[in-house]
C-alpha cells in the first residue's frame, strides 16, 4: 500500500505544480511596451457628443492617418475636418494644427504617455503649451494613471484597452481607453472644469468604425 500512496502523492503534487504554473502564466500582467503608429492611409470614424466649450450636439468625425513635417522632422498626422494631431514615433503629440495646417497649439516637451503601459503605473509631468492664436505660452502640471486593462465595447466592436486617467492644473479631467491592437483610442471622456481657460464642457468619443492596419 505504501508505494501506491506515494505514487498518488507524487501525481497530486505534480498536478498542483502544473496548475500553479498555468495559473501564473494566465495571471501575467498585460503590458504595452511601446507605441505602434497605424499605417498610412488607415481610417477610422469617431462618434462625438459635445457640450459647453466643446460645442453642442453629436457628430461623426472621420480621421485618416497621414504624414506631415514638423520642425524639420517627419511625423504622423491624424487628420480630421476638426483638426490635425501630430504624433511622434513614441506617440507623443508635439502639436495640433487647424485643418489648413496652421499651428493651433504646441507642447514642450511633446505631451503623451510614458511607456511601457501597465496597470497601476502613475507619473506626473510639467509641460509648456503655446497657443498660437493668443501668442501665449502657459506652463502646467499633469498627473497620469493607468487605471485598468479591460474590455471596452463601442460601436466598432469590443477591444482590450488600457484605461488611462489624466488631470492637469489647466482644469482638464480626461479618461482615455487606448487599444494596443489598433494604436488608437477606442473611447475618450474629456472634461473641462470651471478652471479651464476655454470654459467648462465635455466631449464623449467612441470609435464608430475603423479600417486600421499596423
Amino acid at each position: 500500500m505504501r508505494p501506491m500512496i506515494g505514487s498518488k502523492l507524487c501525481v497530486a503534487t505534480a498536478a498542483l505544480a502544473a496548475a500553479l504554473v498555468a495559473g501564473g502564466c494566465a495571471m501575467m500582467a498585460p503590458k504595452a511596451e511601446r507605441y505602434v503608429t497605424p499605417h498610412l492611409g488607415s481610417t477610422w470614424t469617431q462618434a462625438q457628443r459635445n457640450t459647453g466649450s466643446y460645442g453642442t450636439g453629436s457628430v461623426n468625425v472621420p480621421v485618416k492617418s497621414a504624414e506631415r513635417i514638423w520642425e524639420g522632422k517627419r511625423v504622423a498626422a491624424f487628420s480630421s475636418p476638426q483638426q490635425v494631431i501630430l504624433a511622434n514615433p513614441d506617440g507623443s503629440w508635439p502639436a495640433m494644427l487647424a485643418p489648413d495646417d496652421k499651428p493651433v497649439l504646441s507642447y514642450d516637451p511633446p505631451i503623451g504617455f510614458e511607456w511601457p503601459l501597465e496597470v497601476g503605473k502613475t507619473w506626473t509631468k510639467n509641460y509648456r503649451m503655446t497657443n498660437y492664436a493668443t501668442k501665449q505660452t502657459t506652463s502646467f502640471d499633469s498627473t497620469w494613471k493607468v487605471e485598468a486593462y479591460e474590455d471596452v465595447t463601442v460601436p466598432a466592436g469590443t477591444f482590450k484597452a488600457f484605461k488611462i486617467s489624466y488631470s492637469s492644473t489647466l482644469g482638464e479631467q480626461n479618461v482615455w481607453w487606448y487599444s494596443p491592437q489598433l494604436g488608437v483610442f477606442v473611447k475618450q471622456s474629456l472634461r473641462r472644469t470651471e478652471r479651464s481657460p476655454s470654459g467648462p464642457g465635455t466631449r464623449e468619443i467612441e470609435l464608430f468604425s475603423q479600417t486600421i492596419t499596423k
